[in-house]
């Protein structure tokens, strides 16, 4: 009787899962993709499984399982076209064993939900891109300004008078909250001034260059661009100055990332880590990496930006000195009575709200 139980309570969960996700689709939006393509893409993205043991009385393992999974559908749009694929994805042998699952991919058509779906994608996709465009091009013409705030650590090096404001503004764009809120307040007062109703005119509930999600008919679209490079982002350049050599274009940028969240009518600005440059490094390459040597000005412009502490040379340990978290007399940059350290590197780690944001190499 337990094990009649047992069976029936299974059988109840998998037919609510079941329920709960025949209202969610997979959307793709690819470019110039053959059917080929899109059902390997299709294939390549099968559904949940849901494992229990296949005797109550036992622990479930590897050899006492029965799964289930629901078939799903996977839509693979043409961003540029209408030759669309729609597949139902999902396991044959229901209710054996995980390894004997054998995944498949069948075509399916279309509903009027679909098609207006992937007509609502491409209509935000195209009003987004015009949207960003005229965005950058009322930026180029009159830049985003930072001022000069108090910097976090009081103590600054002999060179920082010498330094380009901008490196610094550069800086406080990246760490400090008040570039983006500005950029923000502006694509926000320009959708309002544009549209009235910024939510009839991007038409997702969330659209960003990760991803999207939308709903129509009741159903749930959700998916990535997957086949299409899609970046909607924004750049503030910072070394647009005439005293500055050519070569140094594209050493200071920062790009912000945007987002359109229905829920909030609003439109959201996120630093990108990847196309933000720095000294010509990567952001991301500064968060991930602790070898990296930089001029100078940046270090005083992130000297004066994000608290710091300093680590002894990584032959000596490189952990933190006692203390930790604040900055080093000096700005940090060298070791009380560090004679033994002379010509070698240690690194300087910044912190925003004690979470570690960056390390560089500077001179111990």
């Amino acid at each position: 009787m337990k094990y009649i139980i047992t069976i029936i309570s299974i059988l109840f969960v998998f037919t609510n899962a079941a329920k709960a996700t025949d209202k969610n689709v997979t959307l793709f939006m690819c470019e110039g993709c053959d059917y080929t393509e899109s059902y390997q893409l299709a294939k390549s993205k099968p559904p949940l499984t849901q494992c229990y043991p296949s005797n109550p009385n036992e622990m479930i393992t590897i050899d006492n399982q029965v799964c289930y999974s629901q078939p799903k559908k996977v839509i693979i749009a043409d961003l540029s076209g209408n030759d669309h694929f729609a597949f139902m994805v999902g396991h044959h042998n229901q209710g054996a064993n995980i390894t004997y699952f054998d995944r498949y991919a069948e075509p399916t058509s279309l509903t009027n939900n679909d098609k207006t779906a992937i007509s609502q994608l491409k209509t935000t996709d195209k009003n987004f891109s015009k949207f960003l465009k005229e965005m950058q091009a009322e930026l180029n013409v009159s830049p985003l300004q930072v001022s000069q705030y108090t910097s976090l650590n009081m103590a600054r090096s002999n060179t920082a008078n010498s330094c380009p404001s901008y490196i610094l503004d550069a800086v406080k764009a990246v760490f400090e909250g008040r570039t983006a809120s500005q950029l923000q307040n502006k694509l926000n007062n320009k959708a309002k001034a544009d549209f009235k109703y910024p939510e009839r005119f991007f038409l997702a509930k969330e659209f960003s260059g990760e991803g999207f999600s939308l709903g129509v008919g009741g159903i749930s679209y959700q998916g990535t661009w997957k086949k299409v490079s899609k970046n909607f982002n924004t750049s503030v350049a910072f070394n647009q100055n005439p005293d500055v050599p050519t070569e140094s274009a594209g050493q200071y940028d920062v790009v912000f990332s945007i987002k359109w969240i229905k829920e909030y009518g609003a439109l959201s600005v996120s630093v990108n880590p990847y196309l933000t440059n720095l000294d010509g490094i990567a952001l991301n390459q500064l968060k991930t990496t602790s070898s990296n040597i930089v001029n100078g000005c940046l270090q005083d412009a992130l000297d004066q930006t994000l608290p710091s502490n300093t680590s002894p040379p990584s032959s000596g340990g490189g952990g933190s000195l006692p203390g930790g978290g604040g900055s080093l007399p000096g700005g940090g940059g060298s070791l009380p009575g560090g004679g033994g350290w002379d010509n070698q590197l240690c690194e300087k780690h910044y912190y925003i709200n004690g979470v570690r944001m960056l390390t560089i190499k500077v001179a111990c």
